[in-house]
């Protein structure tokens, strides 16, 4: 049976029921009508930017459901899984690498949507004094248990940090889940000093070596491309020091600005709706004779067989991160299970 709404149209111009972050206006196309499930959601792409959005919002309560359900909903647990620990440290590795070695020791940093906290353990090892936020009670609540990180639990808008207070704040695999990402970043970046860095990393909508129907997220609210994230940093007074465009992801490095976080004029968007259309369609296109479509599973096998080894050989979830970040910070490696670093 049909579930798609009848008048949602692939290709439509319509006034959206809400406007595009970056120009304040509300004409766009639509792009998409379901989810990765099938189920009716609708996205658009703004006229004016490119920047790709659910609209109207598919969650009423974000706050509630980030906090009870988020987790449980992407991952199938209230508390990550020996896997989750060994994956999300590796990745946390990785973007330490991404950002080109941006956390130096002495740094206070933050991290918010820590989830289980391996960034934030990762970030003590390098000798930062590092915190977290994060609004899922399970995963957050799990890292404080397990490896004694500080980490705040509930929203940003209701942590206590003294404005200014951090060297660098990151927000990884967060933003596009936000629904005002202007105002969600500008509120954020009143924890970083003038001069401080900002990183950011969401996924790249534009991706081709992803399947177009599987792109749609009930929780994605927002879909970026480099230029999009660029240009809604800099509405949030943030400046771009670099965009990396990563296999399936976007990594930036902002900077804020001395004068307070004002914004800034975003860079030039002109035709990057059409920009963004005809790589959404050629990706629809091309996915099916891309090399990497075949190679996805054997790769995620490895995988799963080197984090199996990984886990087997660890007796606690700290002891799986030290395993991992064995090398780094070795100094710390040697205070007692459960206690702060």
């Amino acid at each position: 049976m049909d579930s798609t709404p009848p008048d949602w149209r692939i290709g439509e111009r319509i006034a959206a029921s809400r406007p595009c972050p970056i120009t304040g206006d509300s004409e766009a196309e639509v792009v998409a009508v379901r989810d990765r499930h099938g189920k009716p959601l609708r996205n658009v792409v703004s006229a004016g930017s490119g920047i790709v959005y659910a609209d109207p919002l598919p969650v009423e309560d974000l706050a509630a459901f980030y906090r009870e359900d988020y987790r449980l909903a992407y991952k199938g647990s209230f508390v990550p899984k020996a896997k989750h620990i060994a994956r999300a440290a590796g990745v946390a590795l990785e973007r330490h690498v991404h950002s080109c070695g941006a956390a130096q020791a002495g740094m206070r940093t933050l991290d918010i949507g820590a989830g289980g906290g391996e960034n934030v353990y990762l970030m003590q090892r390098l000798g930062c004094e590092a915190r977290g936020i994060e609004p899922n009670l399970g995963y957050g609540g799990f890292s404080r248990e397990h490896y004694g990180v500080d980490v705040f639990l509930g929203m940003h808008q209701e942590a206590d940090s003294e404005p200014a207070s951090f060297d660098l704040v990151s927000l990884y695999q967060v933003l596009e889940h936000l629904a005002d990402p202007v105002a969600d970043l500008r509120s954020m970046a009143r924890f970083l000093r003038p001069g401080g860095l900002f990183l950011i990393e969401v996924p790249d909508i534009l991706f081709p070596g992803m399947r177009f129907d599987h792109k749609w997220h009930p929780g994605h609210l927002f879909g970026y491309d480099a230029l999009t994230l660029e240009a809604v940093a800099a509405k949030a007074g943030l400046r771009k020091r670099f965009v990396t465009v990563l296999p399936g992801n976007l990594f930036g490095v902002f900077e804020k600005c001395e004068d307070g976080g004002d914004s800034l004029a975003p860079p030039d968007l002109v035709g990057n709706a059409q920009r963004a259309k005809a790589a959404l369609e050629q990706g629809k296109r091309r996915y099916w004779a891309l090399p990497g479509t075949y190679t996805k599973v054997p790769r995620r096998l490895c995988q799963r067989v080197a984090e199996k080894w990984t886990v087997s050989r660890a007796k606690s979830p700290r002891a799986i991160l030290d395993r991992i970040y064995a090398g780094i910070g070795a100094e710390s490696s040697s205070a007692p299970e459960g206690m702060a670093i």
